[in-house]
């Protein structure tokens, strides 16, 4: 059966198209990539900074007695999981919400904070009655990152939570990020950076003015840092996982139009002959 060249013709018309909003959205999803990679660059001399003094102080007597060091005997665990709010990110998504479901479904008592559009859905088809918090439309800024970290110390002080745990993806290059687990409250000497062997040497600390007011700053500003720089971890992740899809988009378009263009080519050829056999063909007829 011979091709139809209008029908064609409007499929690599179609395909070129789709190549250019693919194309489009490759080159935005790269300039975003560049600005979050930045802020995320730019954070993380602070956060191993402020880490390596916590990690001096975490094994001193004032560390251990602070609140956010106690492990709470009352409350369930909480999980926050970090998605987009788009699609069209290739696997990005997917990632974080299946390990998300694995550990609600191996601890029934885990309740879950989740943060973007895409966790949001999916976890509420699911697990609607597992979700006691949900944010979207996140944006890279302190006001928005210090509003989470404030709201999360408040309901683990309160004993609402026995621990607080953070899922997201850890960007390690353009081409890769890993989901990652990460215990944010209670504290603890390993967050830090601290070895088991220095855990079990004691260490006293003299802290000016006091112990709490020391705590008092440090802590919570750690805390914040690690919301802002696991908000941007995410962000990288998404953006360039968005532009990575969008490339491979972008070359199966190329390859499907180079291939409908050849059967293109094909058909018409094909056409072509057939109209010359049939020329041809009259033509000796009517010398006969």
């Amino acid at each position: 059966m011979p091709e139809n060249l209008k029908a064609l013709r409007g499929r690599i018309k179609s395909i070129n198209m789709t190549k250019k909003i693919t194309r489009a959205m490759e080159m935005v999803s790269a300039a975003k990539l560049r600005k979050t990679e930045g802020v995320m660059k730019a954070s993380r001399p602070f956060m191993e900074k402020i880490q390596l003094l916590l990690g001096r102080l975490a094994l001193s007597t004032g560390a251990q007695e602070h609140p956010l060091f106690q492990k709470s005997e009352t409350g369930v665990p909480l999980l926050v999981v970090f998605t987009s709010d788009r699609g069209l990110c290739g696997a990005f998504n997917a990632n974080i919400l299946k390990l998300a479901v694995a550990r609600l479904k191996s601890e029934p008592g885990l309740k879950v904070f989740v943060i973007g559009r895409k966790g949001r859905d999916y976890l509420r088809r699911y697990f609607a009655t597992r979700i006691v918090r949900e944010m979207t439309d996140a944006t890279l800024t302190g006001e928005f990152t210090n509003a989470i970290a404030d709201e999360l110390m408040n309901v683990y002080l309160d004993g609402r939570y026995s621990r607080i745990e953070l899922l997201y993806p850890h960007f390690i290059s353009t081409v890769y990020n890993k989901p990652t687990m990460e215990r944010y409250l209670p504290l603890e000497p390993a967050a830090f950076g601290v070895s088991a062997t220095d855990a079990l040497t004691p260490v006293d600390y003299i802290l000016e003015p006091s112990p709490e007011r020391v705590f008092e700053v440090v802590l919570p500003r750690f805390l914040k840092s690690k919301i802002f720089l696991t908000l941007a971890e995410s962000m990288t992740s998404e953006h360039s996982s968005r532009m990575m899809a969008m490339n491979n988009a972008t070359k199966n378009c190329n390859e499907l139009a180079s291939g409908l263009t050849l059967r293109l080519n094909k058909a018409r050829q094909a056409v072509i002959t057939t109209e010359i056999i049939e020329i041809v063909s009259g033509a000796e007829a009517l010398k006969g």
